[in-house]
């Protein structure tokens, strides 16, 4: 069994519609649905079926592939999953019902116009959130991570969710077995999962959707300033640039912002790196950095 991470915007977007469809039951997300909720309705009725499926059950598999990479766009998951999702997994993920007659008749017209709404729909309610949530997402990979090499893919599993175990090439979700075999196990960290775990199957991948770590902070909102108590702990450049990366930087980008050179934010961003407050990736040619979800607590001035 390889285990491994990713991150899916496209998961956290089809997640957070679950939370929109019966908001009452997620209090810890209450602020950003105060806020989601207009920006979702200036959409308008949605023409797709989009909402029917969101708010089936168990989400159709064919609905929220498994990225094979780490971190990935919403552009390039909204382009590969009409792509994957083709007649023979539609039809085992739905039932043969008038309503989903066009999706299971010619699933790749249908498909596309689901993933056009999807991508408006992203763009309403998770894009302007999307910086300080991959923040805490990547934080939990991180974190997780680590843990990983220290203690090996045993460790992880068990300690993600009292409602997982895995046991003789099996992953446990809720005391239902599923066979691992020679497919990868994903573990997909996200805001919006709890209180729950899900497992999505497909024939190459298993995909674990797990609560990450440090989501419960990442409405919250404090008048702390970085010239505070923070600057006395971790020096003023310091704290000033972990308020800068709340979203996702380079190393040129943050030093233009803080007026530093290049070197003194190199040198900043490894001390944060090595105390568990910021992480740094490859994109491209470039590499971009932002805070943890413990780094995201201290900015926020939650520590008492």
């Amino acid at each position: 069994m390889a285990l491994r991470f990713t991150v899916s915007p496209l998961w956290e977007t089809i997640a957070a519609l679950r939370v929109l469809a019966d908001p009452g039951c997620y209090p810890v997300h209450q602020r950003w649905i105060a806020e989601a909720e207009p920006r979702l309705a200036a959409l308008g009725p949605d023409p797709t079926l989009l909402t029917a499926l969101v708010a089936r059950p168990v989400i159709p598999e064919f609905l929220i592939p498994t990225p094979g990479v780490r971190t990935i766009g919403i552009e390039d998951e909204l382009r590969w999953l009409p792509r994957v999702a083709g007649p023979a997994r539609v039809n085992a993920a739905l039932p043969d019902q008038p309503r989903f007659r066009p999706l299971l008749d010619d699933p790749g017209a249908v498909l596309t116009t689901i993933c056009e709404r999807i991508g408006l729909v992203h763009e309403a309610i998770i894009a302007p959130v999307w910086p300080r949530l991959e923040g805490v997402l990547q934080g939990d990979v991180e974190r997780r991570g680590r843990r990983m090499v220290e203690a090996g893919g045993q460790a992880v599993l068990a300690e993600l969710h009292r409602d997982v175990a895995h046991e003789d090439g099996h992953v446990i979700v809720r005391r239902e077995r599923t066979a691992v075999g020679n497919r990868d196990l994903v573990l997909v960290p996200s805001a919006f999962t709890w209180p729950d775990v899900y497992l999505r199957r497909s024939p190459v991948r298993l995909a674990l959707c797990y609560p990450a770590h440090g989501f419960g902070s990442l409405w919250e909102r404090s008048a702390a300033a970085a010239g505070g108590a923070l600057a006395r702990l971790l020096g003023s450049t310091r704290a000033r640039l972990l308020h800068e990366l709340e979203r996702p930087s380079t190393v040129s980008e943050l030093a233009g912002r803080l007026g530093v050179t290049v070197g003194a934010v190199s040198q900043h961003l490894r001390v944060l790196r090595e105390t568990g407050l910021a992480v740094s990736r490859r994109e491209g040619r470039e590499v971009v950095s932002l805070r943890t979800d413990l780094g995201q607590t201290l900015a926020l001035g939650e520590v008492r």
